[in-house]
């Protein structure tokens, strides 16, 4: 699945490791760090209003519903159905370590396992309202158990992320065009459209040609399109394989909110599913909210479905059994993994994110970067 970063979450500073695929001198490792973690008070204070905006659009999902009819919409669903989104979920996660394995190159490390890495990170993140482990502890097992070079984690981590953010952005875009009850938020989603098509572009164009102009160098997302584009000019073929992979991820996750809408009887056309079920992902994991994306996951379903007039408790069942189809799998994943790699509590996963801290910020010229 496609995750935004929110207020008070870890970032990386990549641009020494972009330099160093391109061949140059790199920056000051001084300057090459995680930024600092958020204070108390921040997380507190973040803390805070992602309970209260949860809590508030989880109460107006279900302020005057009529509880007997979402009963029965749950017990009705077509639990066959569910098991074949589950597993169409699954495939669409697969694909996200495919694609990972495939712009590592000749990485020793299976597709297989960046797959249970991903899913780890991504439960990991859903868990809290304030992002902060995921990222921190991908990086940590891939480099400090894998052994594999710090600089290439993180130049593919960010060309997944521009992929991701990229394929998204352009199939809900389309879709807000096409689908006449969105029409009338096309403006909103102008500045969207514009972005992800530039983010593309610049992919396989002017990204190192950015990184050179002053005014750019030090913003982040222009760091991310350059380390993409120097990879992926490298190999023509990989690249489009690995753009039709985000094309097909993000497909099969449309997918699998169809099948769980024909589960409760909701006859509506699978590219309208598509679209609500990328759109609402995105809304979720960019508005704080309480962890899982309770209640904020939920208000954007019930709400888009209510465009094309179907029922609130229709809708919410719906929303319910959407939200277990696409969150709870990375949960399970989670619980097979960070046991097998050791990391069985709270503590060895701090411990974890604070090598990595201290990998990156004191790397030099180790032989993860060689």
């Amino acid at each position: 699945m496609t995750r935004i970063s929110v207020a008070c979450r870890f970032f990386v500073d990549y641009q020494s490791a972009f330099r160093i695929h391109e061949g140059l001198q790199p920056m000051a490792w001084s300057d090459f760090r995680i930024r600092r973690p958020p204070t108390y008070a921040m997380v507190a204070a973040y803390g805070a209003l992602a309970t209260g905006v949860g809590i508030a659009l989880g109460w107006l999902v279900i302020n005057n519903i009529q509880w007997d009819e979402l009963g029965a919409s749950l017990s009705s669903a077509n639990v066959g159905l569910i098991l074949v989104a589950l597993a169409l979920y699954v495939l669409a996660g697969y694909l996200r370590g495919l694609r990972w394995r495939l712009v590592l190159r000749n990485a020793d490390v299976t597709a297989g396992r960046l797959f249970l890495i991903e899913q780890t990170g991504t439960a990991l993140d859903t868990f809290s309202p304030i992002r902060v482990l995921d990222e921190l502890v991908e990086i940590g097992i891939l480099v400090l158990r894998d052994r594999l070079k710090l600089g290439t984690i993180l130049a593919t981590l960010a060309l997944q992320r521009t992929f991701e953010f990229g394929t998204t952005v352009l199939l809900v875009g389309i879709g807000v065009l096409l689908l006449e009850p969105l029409r009338q938020y096309w403006p909103y989603f102008t500045v969207g459209i514009v972005l992800g098509s530039l983010s593309l572009i610049l992919l396989f164009t002017a990204g190192p040609a950015l990184r050179r102009v002053p005014a750019l160098s030090k913003l982040g997302v222009v760091s991310q399109f350059a380390s993409a584009v120097i990879l992926l000019r490298q190999d023509v073929g990989r690249s489009v394989l690995a753009f039709v992979i985000s094309v097909a991820q993000a497909l099969l996750i449309g997918l699998a909110g169809w099948m769980v809408a024909q589960a409760v009887h909701i006859d509506l056309g699978i590219q309208v599913l598509i679209v609500i079920t990328l759109g609402v992902l995105f809304f979720s994991s960019a508005v704080p909210g309480l962890p899982l994306a309770l209640g904020t996951f939920e208000f954007g379903i019930v709400n888009s479905l209510g465009l094309w007039g179907i029922d609130q408790e229709q809708a919410i069942a719906f929303s319910l059994l959407l939200h277990a189809v696409l969150f709870l799998p990375p949960i399970f994943f989670a619980m097979f993994f960070l046991p097998r790699e050791g990391l069985l509590s709270l503590s060895k996963l701090k411990a974890l994110t604070s090598s990595t801290r201290t990998e990156i910020s004191s790397a030099g010229k180790s032989r993860y970067l060689d």
